[in-house]
C-alpha cells in the first residue's frame, strides 16, 4: 500500500481557499463565498459533515469563526446533532431559511443546517433556489448535497438530477470503488434501467472500469456524472482503502478520454472514512 499523500481534508481546504494545506488561518478569496455542491453516490453526506467538522474551528484572516451552511438542493436525512466524527455534527439547524444579511456579521458561529423539513419523509428538502442564493454569501463556506442515490454506492441520474446551483465555484463528483467486481442488482444499483443505458452492464453483470468510465463520462443517450456540473470539477473516487482499488483508480483514470480530463480541476482517489487522499491523479 502506498503511503498517503495527505490529509482529505487539508486538500479540499487548500482547493476551497485557495492557499496552503493546514495553514493556520484560512484567506477570504476577495470577499467570495466558496460554494461546493457534492454530487454522484457512495460519500457525499460523509464528505461534507467531514469537511464541515474540520473548517468548524478554523478561523479566517480577520480573526472571525468560520461560519458554514450545510443544505441539500434535493433531500437528506437530518442527523442528531449529538453524531458525528468528534462531537456535534452541526451547531445550529433551522427549519427554513436562515435570517441573515449579506454579510457575516449577523450569522452564527459553526456549522449551520437548512433546509425545509417535510415531515412524511423525515428529510430535510432545498430552500428555495433564489432564497440559498441570496443567503450564500453571508457565509464563509456554504456545502450543498445536490444528489440522491437512496444509500446505494451507484447511481443513474434522471433528466432533473442532480441539481447543482449555478453558483457553485466547485463540484465534487464521488465515485465509489468498493463496487468493482459485484453483480449488477437492485441492492448496489439506484436507477438500474438508467444506469444499464449508461453503463453498458446489464443485471447480473460483473461491473467493471470500463462500466465506471461511462458513468463518469457519460454517451449520447444518458448523462455522466458531471453533465450538470458548475464551477471547477472535482472527481473524487471513494473507498480507495487497498492497492488492488488502487490499481483500479489508475485504470479508470487511463480510460477517459484525454479531452474529458482536462476539463477537469482534479482527480483524487482516497477514503471519506479515514480522512486520506491516497493518490493525487491529476491537479490544475
Amino acid at each position: 500500500m502506498e503511503h498517503p499523500s495527505g490529509r482529505l481534508c487539508a486538500w479540499f481546504e487548500a482547493e476551497l481557499f485557495g492557499q496552503k494545506a493546514a495553514a493556520p488561518v484560512l484567506t477570504v478569496n476577495n470577499g467570495s463565498t466558496p460554494v461546493l455542491t457534492v454530487i454522484g453516490s457512495g460519500g457525499k453526506t460523509s464528505l461534507i459533515w467531514r469537511l464541515a467538522q474540520h473548517l468548524r474551528g478554523q478561523h479566517k484572516d480577520d480573526g472571525r469563526p468560520c461560519k458554514i451552511l450545510v443544505t441539500p438542493t434535493t433531500k437528506m436525512l437530518v442527523p442528531p446533532a449529538h453524531a458525528g466524527f468528534s462531537g456535534g455534527l452541526y451547531d445550529h439547524y433551522c427549519n427554513g431559511a436562515p435570517v441573515v444579511s449579506r454579510t457575516t456579521s449577523d450569522c452564527e458561529d459553526g456549522i449551520t443546517l437548512a433546509g425545509i423539513f417535510n415531515k412524511e419523509t423525515g428529510k430535510l428538502e432545498s430552500l428555495p433556489p433564489d432564497e440559498l442564493e441570496r443567503i450564500a454569501p453571508a457565509y464563509d463556506l456554504v456545502l450543498i448535497e445536490g444528489d440522491g442515490s437512496h444509500g446505494l454506492p451507484l447511481k443513474a441520474w434522471a433528466k432533473y438530477e442532480p441539481v447543482v446551483p449555478p453558483f457553485t465555484t466547485i463540484t465534487v463528483g464521488i465515485l465509489p470503488l468498493m463496487s468493482l467486481g459485484m453483480p449488477v442488482s437492485e441492492a448496489i444499483v439506484h436507477r438500474l434501467p438508467l444506469f444499464s443505458t449508461l453503463s453498458g452492464a446489464q443485471k447480473g453483470d460483473i461491473i467493471k472500469p470500463e462500466h465506471l468510465g461511462r458513468v463518469i463520462t457519460g454517451t449520447p443517450n444518458a448523462k455522466g456524472l458531471f453533465a450538470e456540473a458548475k464551477g471547477r470539477r472535482i472527481l473524487f473516487f471513494n473507498q480507495v482503502e487497498d492497492d488492488k482499488t488502487l490499481r483500479s483508480a489508475r485504470e479508470l483514470v487511463s480510460l477517459l478520454p484525454e479531452d474529458f480530463r482536462s476539463g477537469l480541476g482534479g482527480i483524487i482517489a482516497g477514503s471519506v472514512r479515514r480522512d486520506v487522499i491516497l493518490l493525487i491523479l491529476q491537479t490544475r
